[in-house]
């Protein structure tokens, strides 16, 4: 059968006794490609989809790991967009807000300075959003490993011992969705966004009478990055060793990010008045980004002269 459609192109499928013969290879749209467990929307997922699939990784049908029930996501796609771009917006808007309108935050530019503080977190933030995806993505139909309700989705007609090419008669696009567990796309997104948004927290929110309020903020964030690994085992969508993995490369790319990439923590020379400009010409304007040295002290009011060893 051969049908032509806003869904499929150009595709036949046949059942046969023991595996699937395609003679056409089918093209699904983005959207019946994503599913309704579709890890993310980002633009990796989008290309691989469209011109890859997942490697096909043979099972033993004896395995009790992929016998787990379907169930629905705890927290679904819409839900863990919802909560870390929402957080994103109110920490970063809010804090760069205060630190250009207190006077601390400073920029030698010709733009709006808030604009100029947005401009330069919002940035970094995203390039390491696409740099976390982009590994996920990658390592998910690389690896192409069996989530725990695979055999609940795929609903094979005959399995006995190994099979490479197993025989299901569930929907294709559910079936491919199946082998994305390796590793946690949920997993490695939230914990690069909540840790990113902690390490912002503690690099922007410095004042002293903050010293409580901001390892609050810290552990809260955190905390919703692990809940939502927690909720992928439950939910029988990955498996503990996905989820562990998520999160640790979601932290990595945290931690580089922030360390090579953003100016969180380097250290900033005083605010100064530009020099004197020889023979009538202009200073040199640099778009760099300043935090005024207000408060040098840490926690235990201990000031450090780097001229001293």
């Amino acid at each position: 059968m051969r049908r032509r459609d806003s869904v499929w192109e150009d595709t036949t499928v046949r059942r046969g006794t023991g595996d699937w013969s395609r003679r056409e290879e089918g093209r699904m749209t983005l959207k019946q490609r994503g599913g309704k467990h579709n890890e993310g929307p980002a633009l990796p997922f989008v290309v691989m989809n469209i011109v890859y699939r997942p490697y096909e990784r043979g099972v033993y049908c004896d395995d009790e790991s992929i016998k787990y029930p379907l169930k629905a996501d705890t927290i679904t796609h819409g839900m863990l967009a919802a909560v870390t771009i929402s957080c994103t917006v109110i920490i970063i808007s809010s804090g760069e807000a205060y630190l250009v309108y207190s006077k601390k935050l400073y920029s030698n530019t010709d733009f709006n300075q808030y604009v100029a503080a947005l401009y330069k977190v919002v940035g970094t933030f995203l390039f390491g959003a696409a740099v976390s995806q982009s590994l996920t993505d990658l390592a998910k139909f690389t690896i192409g490993r069996p989530r725990p309700h695979f055999m609940a989705v795929c609903a094979p007609k005959v399995c006995v011992g190994y099979m490479q090419e197993i025989n299901c008669t569930g929907r294709l696009q559910d079936v491919t969705e199946a082998r994305l567990s390796f590793y946690s796309g949920h997993s490695s997104f939230a914990m690069y966004c909540m840790l990113f948004l902690a390490l912002y927290v503690q690099a922007r929110l410095a004042a002293k009478w903050a010293r409580l309020l901001r390892p609050t903020i810290q552990f809260f964030l955190v905390a919703f990055a692990v809940y939502v690994g927690y909720t992928r085992v439950s939910d029988y969508k990955h498996h503990w060793s996905d989820v562990l993995t998520g999160l640790l490369q979601g932290a990595l790319v945290a931690v580089l990010n922030v360390r090579f990439v953003s100016d969180f923590f380097k250290k900033r020379p005083p605010r100064c008045t530009e020099p004197d400009a020889d023979d009538g010409e202009e200073p040199e304007r640099k778009p760099s980004l300043q935090i005024a040295d207000s408060d040098h002290g840490n926690h235990y009011n201990y000031h450090h002269n780097p001229g001293h060893v």
